[in-house]
């Protein structure tokens, strides 16, 4: 590969960084902006035997997101290797903040439904997994075309 398409190539590979980062950063922001609702919205608390029930469904529910969201960005992360195709990679990590975020919105139901004051735990949930998905440039370089070997080496 000449020295003119490896820079187009890290070129694109950066553009797709930054747009993957501004993504992830906007996705983390509507995890916090649910946490603010249910700090705001004020909430009487209905200790009820159906209450607990309930939580305790929404919970294992966004437990099994959270772990599902590792399960399938691993997936797509490695057909993207596989076909080297880049644009997996960000299909990859948005499903995977997706279904993290839906942790914290299962912990937004249990508090409007139920009151529970344990909602922030869901939210701690959503936001450890929100993180643990940041994007990482390798991630790109290794989905990049295979004659790209000399982007590759580059970046971090």
């Amino acid at each position: 590969m000449n020295p003119i398409n490896q820079g187009a190539a890290q070129a694109n590979v950066d553009a797709r960084f930054r747009v993957m980062m501004i993504v992830w950063f906007a996705m983390l922001m509507s995890v916090g902006t649910f946490f603010v609702i249910a700090q705001l919205v004020e909430r009487q608390a209905n200790p009820q035997e159906d209450g607990n029930i309930l939580v305790l469904i929404l919970l294992v529910i966004g437990i099994f997101t959270f772990l599902a969201s590792f399960i399938i960005k691993r997936k797509i992360l490695a057909q993207s290797i596989k076909e080297q195709r880049v644009d997996l990679v960000q299909s990859a990590m948005i499903v995977a903040l997706a279904l993290c975020e839906s942790t914290s919105l299962f912990g937004l139901l249990a508090y409007f439904a139920t009151g529970t004051p344990y909602y922030y735990i869901f939210f701690i949930i959503g936001v450890i997994g929100s993180l643990l998905h940041m994007p990482r440039r390798d991630q790109l370089l290794a989905a990049s075309y295979k004659g790209a070997e000399g982007v590759q080496r580059t970046g971090n």
